[in-house]
């Protein structure tokens, strides 16, 4: 199995580097002495709740949350200001990053080893930090956000090649969408694996669905290409390289809830199409597991 594979390759490699090494040592890949801890401040993402899509139809109905554990060599408590900035980039306008938001240690919450920030997002507080008017939006724009810490020694946004921070949490985006009903009908969804063995989204041998609908109706759909190393135990294509897979949104229906699961090996892809045949997202090789956002301002 790839697994195996894969992990008979790394061992001969990790072989190999070590007899050199042990006969050059001024060839190994990594001066460890240089790997020094920077003590800059930075943090980690351990919770989000709600979709960051930005609703073009309403942006001030779209909130979302991210809360973080802030780490340095003090554990954090040495950080004095927290800032959130934004910038903008549409299809047809641009915007320079602006802060959107500035918090004191008193929003900490300082009761565990290191302090916890929670950010409260909201679309209207977005627009207004970049001066962008509703009607600047299109489907598919993207906002971008930076996180900045400020502590005796300076301000620290950056992330290191070092040891101390490389779990930091600095940077995400938003995608512009038009939360809408679901058009009714057959949608389809194109899918691809680059090693040509099916999907694996959670585990190296599979793990179930790599695409999962939730519509309000409590009906769940499950999308993927078939893996040979387990049984899928859902419904999928049984291509190993390619295929597509259709499913029907009824009428009626208020709301889907689109959710990729994750690509384990870094190779699936896929592009999501509503019944007019639009294409409404799309993923590639590597996406992490989250909402999908499905882009109804064309419908």
């Amino acid at each position: 199995m790839k697994n195996r594979i894969i992990l008979t390759l790394f061992l001969s490699v990790l072989i190999s580097v070590g007899i050199t090494g042990c006969s050059d040592d001024d060839k190994l890949p990594v001066d460890f002495d240089d790997l020094n801890v920077t003590g800059q401040p930075f943090a980690t993402e351990i919770s989000s709740e709600g979709s960051t899509n930005i609703n073009k139809l309403d942006p001030a109905s779209s909130t979302f949350s991210k809360t973080y554990n802030l780490f340095s060599l003090d554990d954090g408590f040495d950080v004095t200001n927290l800032s959130v900035f934004v910038s903008f980039a549409g299809l047809t306008t641009t915007a320079d990053e602006a802060l959107l938001y500035s918090i004191d240690p008193s929003s900490f919450n300082t009761s565990g080893t290191n302090p916890e920030v929670t950010i409260n997002y909201n679309g209207a507080d977005i627009l207004s930090a970049l001066s962008l008017p509703q009607t600047a939006l299109e489907g598919g724009d993207v906002f971008n956000y930076r996180l900045a810490f400020t502590n005796a020694d300076g301000v620290f946004s950056d992330v290191s090649a070092n040891f101390d921070n490389q779990s930091a949490d600095h940077t995400f985006g938003s995608t512009v969408v038009c939360i809408a009903p679901p058009p009714a009908g057959t949608w389809s969804v194109d899918m691809a694996d680059s090693y040509g063995d099916g999907w694996q989204p959670l585990t190296g041998d599979g793990g179930g669905a790599g695409i999962i609908i939730t519509l309000n109706t409590g009906e769940v759909i499950e999308l993927g290409l078939c893996t040979p190393y387990e049984d899928p135990g859902y419904p999928c294509v049984d291509q190993s390289s390619s295929g597509t897979q259709t499913f029907e949104i009824p009428e009626g229906t208020e709301s889907a809830d689109f959710y990729f699961a994750g690509d384990f090996w870094g190779e699936m892809s896929f592009q999501i199409y509503a019944p007019s045949g639009n294409l409404v997202a799309s993923g590639g090789a590597g996406a992490a597991a989250g909402p999908i956002a499905i882009n109804l301002c064309n419908e």
